[in-house]
Order: structure tokens, then C-alpha cells, then sequence
């Protein structure tokens, strides 16, 4: 009889989460999937077009809502993280 040995993917996804002022965690969004834990922390610390494209994204939604009478923070920092695939929640992101 011969053993087999199966091997489980272990995916990691990258999540940025916005800080705002006034001491506000803001929304986090997921921006992709990575094969090894090692990939998305080198993607992670390289991220500034990411940080970049994030921050224009949320100047036209402020400008939006502003355009309504909303006042949205600004964001003060983008945070990014790796996570393993499993722990990450269906609409928890």
C-alpha cells in the first residue's frame, strides 16, 4: 500500500486598512492572494502604488459626500497586513 502525502494550500491574503483622523479605524479592503506568507509580506512592504490608488479612491468618496453635506476624516495612514486565506471571514473585510 502506498502513502501519499497530500499537501495543503495555505493561501495569504493582503489587507490594507485605512486610519483616519480623529483616531478612527476606517474601512479595510482586501487587495489580493498570495501562494506563501513570505510573497505577501514582500508585496506588503512594497505597496506604496497600492497606498497611492487607495488614497485617491477615498479623496474622490470624501469629495462625494462632501458634495451631500457629509463630512468624511481624512486618512491619516494605510495600514497593510498579511492574513492566512482560512481566517478570513465571508464579508468580514
Amino acid at each position: 500500500m502506498s502513502s501519499k502525502v497530500f499537501r495543503v494550500m495555505l493561501e495569504f491574503v493582503l489587507i490594507a486598512v485605512l486610519h483616519l483622523d480623529g483616531d478612527v479605524l476606517g474601512p479595510s479592503t482586501l487587495i489580493d492572494i498570495y501562494p506563501t506568507e513570505q510573497l505577501c509580506i514582500e508585496r506588503a512592504s512594497d505597496s506604496q502604488d497600492i497606498v497611492n490608488r487607495l488614497q485617491y479612491e477615498w479623496y474622490d468618496y470624501t469629495r462625494e459626500q462632501s458634495r451631500l453635506g457629509i463630512e468624511v476624516p481624512v486618512i491619516l495612514s494605510v495600514g497593510m497586513f498579511c492574513k492566512p486565506m482560512h481566517e478570513v471571514k465571508e464579508n468580514s473585510i
